[in-house]
């Protein structure tokens, strides 16, 4: 991934072009983020949630999914333990996702890590992993400044929605749900750059479908990510060590003798 925002030629101090390489990074999912809280801006209201505190949830919670399915159940009068409950079982994904990425956060404090995972989702999850994934050392500044402007864009579009509702009716009629969907696309696309990871994003939609089809609700995702990423991982690491031992077996020298006529070493007297 590029490492700044700005041309080589173009001095600003380090800490200032990393907070903009962080924006650059951020700023496609903040786009992907405005029209999905401004849909969920519009339904929180319509379900009886004021305004302030369907911001509020944005700034604190921001749970993305969760916020969506707790609306739905706060409108249909379900219990504050239920919407609870529901919220953190829909997002127990993102312990995978922030073990995934907590080797790359390793240099940071206890604090630092706190603020970062509580700025992870889906999105921003799949774009520090692309910036793992070329090797780049993480850097507090990029990182803090991508998770402010995605989660900027989720509190901006909330307010906008939750303003808006007097004069919205259906936001659906946008087409704002399929935000979401394409932002994922958009994300993925770039990461299926071998034939591994392009089979691997394949297996986990039809696992994904299949499973819907067969009646597990909201974890179908889930499962089909586990089930993937653990054939994925076994593929990839055995390709890795089969190519590292094609390496290896390249620099060994060849005498031309077999092991069994290779002259030993005489012992001193």
């Amino acid at each position: 991934m590029s490492n700044s925002i700005l041309p080589s030629d173009v001095r600003l101090p380090p800490t200032l072009r990393a907070v903009l390489t962080g924006v650059q990074r951020g700023y496609p999912i903040f786009l992907g983020y405005v029209p999905l809280g401004f849909a969920y801006g519009v339904l929180a209201v319509q379900n009886g949630i004021p305004a302030v505190y369907a911001v509020l949830f944005s700034l604190l919670v921001y749970a993305g999914a969760g916020q969506f399915i707790a609306v739905g159940m706060w409108g249909a009068g379900a219990s504050v333990f239920s919407i609870v409950f529901t919220t953190f079982v829909i997002n127990l994904r993102h312990v995978l996702m922030s073990a995934a990425v907590a080797p790359w956060f390793a240099p940071f404090t206890r604090l630092q890590q706190t603020i970062i995972g509580w700025g992870l989702t889906d999105e921003v999850f799949a774009m520090h992993s692309m910036a793992m994934a070329t090797g780049e050392t993480a850097r507090l500044p990029i990182v803090y400044a991508a998770n402010f402007t995605a989660h900027s864009g989720w509190i901006v579009g909330t307010f906008i929605g939750a303003v808006a509702d007097d004069y919205l009716s259906d936001p659906q009629r946008f087409g704002l749900d399929y935000a979401l969907p394409a932002m994922f696309l958009a994300l993925l696309i770039p990461q299926c750059k071998e034939r591994l990871y392009t089979l691997a994003a394949l297996l986990a939609a039809f696992l994904s479908v299949v499973l819907a089809l067969c009646g597990t609700g909201r974890w179908n995702v889930i499962i089909a990510s586990v089930i993937t990423s653990t054939i994925g991982a076994l593929l990839l690491t055995r390709r890795d060590s089969r190519r590292a031992q094609g390496k290896k077996d390249e620099k060994a020298p060849d005498t031309g003798l077999s092991d069994g006529c290779r002259p030993t070493q005489r012992e001193n007297a």
